[in-house]
């Protein structure tokens, strides 16, 4: 099995103390419809789909997205909660996350070392008035570096988190502290 988590991460447990901090639910994210299975999908060139024989990824997909998007949220934006809908007080913000791109892309057929993608759209959604903030899509590509499943496999992991990081880094300077911010009595 495979994951997209770091080999020391787990998600921090965000549902205590909201108050006077800025609060940013991250609801599942969006995946191209042949990814919503714990299957590790490859890809051609002339947009065919398969899947490696036999490997499969530690969870669902969009689980897995999701999990490490929250994870790497925590880490980008520490003043403030991040967590699941339901899960948090109150949200100022949702981050709303679609996947363009995920996974190795290969030209006819996968006898050669792979052209990785990973790339996404995120949407600043200021809460209640659901209003949007920003919005940015990154893509990054990069060849693997050889064509062994564990390795196509970290090296994806980290182009996406690189992916993940760009993309928290520019929304960052738009989740501020919102004019009514979540206070507990």
């Amino acid at each position: 099995m495979y994951t997209l988590h770091e080999s020391n991460s787990g998600l921090t447990d965000v549902a205590t103390e909201g108050a006077g901090r800025i609060v940013v639910v991250v609801p599942t994210p969006e995946l191209p419809p042949a990814f919503d299975t714990d299957r590790i999908a490859i890809q051609f060139e002339d947009g065919r789909i398969d899947y490696y024989a036999d490997a499969q990824w530690s969870a669902r997909l969009d689980d897995l997205v999701h999990d490490v998007f929250i994870e790497r949220a925590q880490r980008k934006l520490p003043g403030a909660i991040v967590g699941k809908p339901g899960l948090v007080p109150a949200a100022n913000y949702r981050l709303a996350v679609t996947v363009t791109d995920f996974g190795p892309v290969y030209k006819a057929s996968p006898d050669m070392p792979p052209r990785l993608d990973a790339g996404l759209s995120l949407t600043v959604i200021e809460l209640p008035q659901e209003m949007v903030r920003a919005q940015f899509t990154v893509k990054k590509t990069a060849a693997a570096s050889a064509n062994r499943l564990g390795t196509v496999t970290n090296e994806l992991k980290s182009l996406l988190h690189s992916v993940f990081d760009e993309a928290l880094e520019k929304a960052a300077p738009y989740i501020t502290e919102p004019q009514t911010i979540v206070r507990s009595n």
